[in-house]
């Protein structure tokens, strides 16, 4: 058999074992899924797992960078780079909600990426490398600095802190929007109506 084969079939088996762990992760959260369990799910043996992944935690960060890049993909895909800054930065933050609202699987994984990685230690490195691959998506930066230059944002922002709290901003919001309801007396409101609030006061903040 020839070298392509093998390599063909290793990169299936490493593909099936990826799917098989988001769809787990995806609808268990991984603190309740072990190596058995997506072995069975993507027919391959522990053997052939950890060929492809030293544990469990290697996998898990592995599906984190494909949610965050489907993220991204989604969110910069309504995009308009020809139009200006104030509408390039609405136009991402409307598909970033609508993203939460298709994904809210995805959104949920993400806290408790979060929550649980970036408290143990053992996985301190794999977060630090992770950390440094999710600054590498810096999709907000064009548009910050195309609004600088067009004189349409203030003149004074940093635009990689600004970048920073943008992000963390409307994510913050996002995420408590797919992981918690609101309380009954706040029935009248909708957590999207909070997240449009919440471009509008970014939009404000910068311009």
């Amino acid at each position: 058999m020839s070298d392509s084969w093998h390599k063909n079939i290793k990169n299936k088996n490493r593909e099936d074992i990826i799917a098989a762990g988001r769809e787990l992760f995806l609808k268990n959260n991984f603190t309740n899924v072990n190596v058995k369990d997506i072995c069975v799910l993507a027919c391959v043996s522990r053997v052939t797992f950890y060929k492809h992944f030293k544990s469990i935690d290697e996998l898990i960060f592995q599906v984190q960078i494909d949610v965050l890049d489907n993220m991204v993909e989604f969110i910069t895909a309504r995009d308009d780079v020809n139009a200006s800054a104030i509408d390039r930065l609405k136009l991402v933050l409307g598909a970033w909600i609508d993203f939460a609202k298709e994904f809210g699987n995805q959104m949920k994984f993400m806290v408790l990426f979060d929550l649980y990685y970036d408290r143990n230690e053992k996985s301190n490195e794999m977060f630090e490398n992770f950390i440094n691959e999710e600054n590498d998506k810096d999709f907000l930066n064009s548009i910050i600095n195309k609004g600088i230059k067009e004189k349409t944002f203030r003149q004074d922002l940093d635009p990689v802190k600004t970048e920073y709290y943008i992000y963390q901003t409307i994510t913050g919001v996002l995420q408590r929007m797919c992981y918690a309801k609101l309380p009954c007396k706040y029935g009248l409101v909708s957590y999207e109506e909070i997240a449009f609030s919440v471009v509008d006061m970014i939009i404000k903040y910068i311009c």
